[in-house]
């Protein structure tokens, strides 16, 4: 039997659907927009859904890729990685590195964020994935798992178009990583190649020190391209990623992300709905278990940009009752669905807090003898 526990969430201010997509005119690029943590649909943008060049943007996904390798320890920051003479060839920015040299993926890493430097992301890819081929399918699989329908053949991206959207969609999730965050929002480092020669980075990205709460994520330009940028900010909690592509010039560019981020800023704020491992539905009943009830769990934060001042968030949990021992915690028993007036925003499982096992046979026996003495 399924039930169906409807919460509303009073006291919360949090907040209530986001009106449809405003539309950005009059900036001076050929496409832009502006999304929230938690939003499918872009709070403002002008042409988001065109699919344009983007100059060095095309490298995001492989440096998402190898972020997430690293986020994963898949790829551990002390290895020495082999620079091949296909790496060490690149064009574009670059992080000096020389056909033959050995290098610690760390100092890549730092070199792959920080510039978009081709050659070292490829060396990563290369040693890490076994090849430059294997390294762009599993590009392509990064792109898919976001909603982005893209096939690499050159760990570059050289060539390849994007829209503002699928580069927004790309660029929340390199927010969530810690890998890329760790390097995004450096403006000057170094990396030190063998026999201690040194390179310097200088990020690109001016708005880390010009704007309040930029944490990255990437720039690129170029003659055909124009100037370009997935910029991510965060202020009070509130997390926002604005994508410019096709500026006439650098100035440009930043002024126009700085307006998009302004746009969110003053007029959404962030609202955690569930926490991961917080309880969702207190003391649910538990038959023939050791313990008689469980709370019940999210195994995912989950937060949304919301209006300001606008209220009332309802949550709906479907819970399959009654829950009969054994449970444990990595398997769902129900879900909860979490909803701003008629818009539904998210539907995520839920799962017993603790591992409940089965009463023992002596236990269950004791159990209906003293029901059958009450009775």
């Amino acid at each position: 039997m399924r039930r169906f526990l409807c919460l509303f969430v009073a006291c919360l201010c949090l907040l209530a659907v986001v009106p449809a997509v405003a539309l950005a005119e009059g900036y001076d690029c050929k496409s832009c927009l502006v999304v929230g943590e938690g939003q499918q649909t872009p709070l403002l943008e002008q042409k988001g859904d065109v699919s344009l060049p983007a100059a060095g943007l095309c490298k995001l996904p492989a440096v998402l890729t190898l972020c997430r390798a690293f986020d994963n320890e898949v790829i551990e920051e002390n290895t020495l990685m082999s620079v091949s003479r296909r790496a060490a060839g690149i064009f574009g920015p670059t992080a000096f590195l020389e056909a033959g040299e050995q290098i610690a993926a760390g100092e890549l890493l730092k070199a792959a964020v920080m510039l978009s430097a081709g050659d070292a992301l490829c060396t990563l890819g290369e040693n890490a994935f076994g090849s430059e081929s294997v390294f762009c399918q599993n590009i392509s699989v990064t792109c898919r798992e976001l909603g982005v329908e893209k096939e690499f053949s050159d760990c570059t991206g050289a060539g390849m178009t994007f829209t503002a959207g699928e580069l927004a969609l790309l660029g929340l999730e390199a927010a969530r990583s810690p890998s890329f965050c760790r390097w995004a929002g450096v403006y000057m480092d170094e990396i030190v190649h063998p026999g201690g020669r040194r390179t310097e980075l200088v990020n690109a990205n001016r708005m880390l020190r010009s704007y309040g709460g930029c944490f990255g994520l990437m720039t690129g330009s170029s003659a055909q391209d124009g100037y370009c940028g997935v910029f991510a900010a965060k202020k009070n909690d509130t997390l926002a990623v604005a994508v410019v592509l096709g500026a006439p010039n650098s100035q440009k560019r930043f002024a126009i992300a700085g307006e998009l981020l302004d746009h969110v800023f003053a007029n959404y704020r962030q609202v955690t709905a569930a926490r991961a491992g917080s309880p969702l539905a207190e003391g649910v009943e538990v038959r023939s278990g050791s313990v008689k009830q469980v709370d019940l769990v999210s195994h995912d934060t989950v937060a949304f940009l919301r209006p300001k001042g606008e209220e009332t968030l309802e949550k709906t949990l479907e819970v399959t009752e009654p829950l009969t021992a054994p449970l444990r915690t990595d398997t769902p028993v129900g879900t909860v669905t979490f909803r701003a007036g008629e818009e539904v925003l998210c539907t995520i499982d839920l799962y017993p807090g603790e591992d409940v096992e089965s009463r023992s046979y002596l236990a269950l026996l004791r159990q209906c003898m003293e029901a059958y003495i009450r009775s």
